[in-house]
This record gives C-alpha cells, sequence and structure tokens, in this order.
C-alpha cells in the first residue's frame, strides 16, 4: 500500500513540474503566459491596423469627391486623413501597446 502511495505522490509531483519534457503545470503556466503577453501585443496592433485602414479609406473617398466637387478643403482633409493612417499603421507595427483605443 505505502509503495502504492509513493509512486502516485511521484506522479503527482511529475505532473505539478516536469522540467525535462517542459510538460508540467509550471512549465505550462509559463508558456502560456508568454503566449498571452504575444497575443495581446498582436490584437493591439490589430486595432491600430483598423483605425489606420478606417482613416485611408475616408481620405480616398474625401479625395474622390474633392475631384467631382472641386472643394479644396476636402483634399487637406484627405491628406490629414491619410497622414493620421500612415501613422497609425506604424504605431501598430512598431509600437502596438503604445496607443490604446479599444
Amino acid at each position: 500500500m505505502k509503495k502504492q502511495v509513493e509512486a502516485w505522490k511521484k506522479t503527482a509531483e511529475r505532473y505539478q513540474s516536469e522540467p525535462e519534457t517542459n510538460e508540467g503545470r509550471k512549465e505550462l503556466m509559463a508558456r502560456a503566459k508568454e503566449m498571452e503577453t504575444k497575443r495581446d501585443r498582436a490584437m493591439s496592433g490589430y486595432h491600430n491596423y483598423e483605425v489606420a485602414s478606417a482613416a485611408v479609406q475616408i481620405a480616398i473617398v474625401l479625395a474622390s469627391a474633392e475631384i467631382i466637387t472641386g472643394v479644396a478643403a476636402l483634399l487637406w482633409i484627405a491628406y490629414a486623413l491619410g497622414a493620421v493612417g500612415v501613422a497609425f499603421s506604424l504605431i501598430g507595427f512598431f509600437w502596438p501597446t503604445a496607443v490604446h483605443l479599444f
């Protein structure tokens, strides 16, 4: 009976931490935390890319409207929104956690 209890205790310890294969609970938890950090960084970049995409699309529409109407103010607003789009693309690529809009 004691032999079986010792075997169970060894198995429980191995489940808790198994550094040889990195498959113990502690090792898996550390890997999960690393993956959560990567996921959060990617999601932050994704939101910045969404804002950049929206700004560039609106800039394209305003530039097209300027061509049709001839109102120069639309072109300047389109330039500004295009610059905002480029800025958010760069932020999303290099510093995804710098701006939190969502």
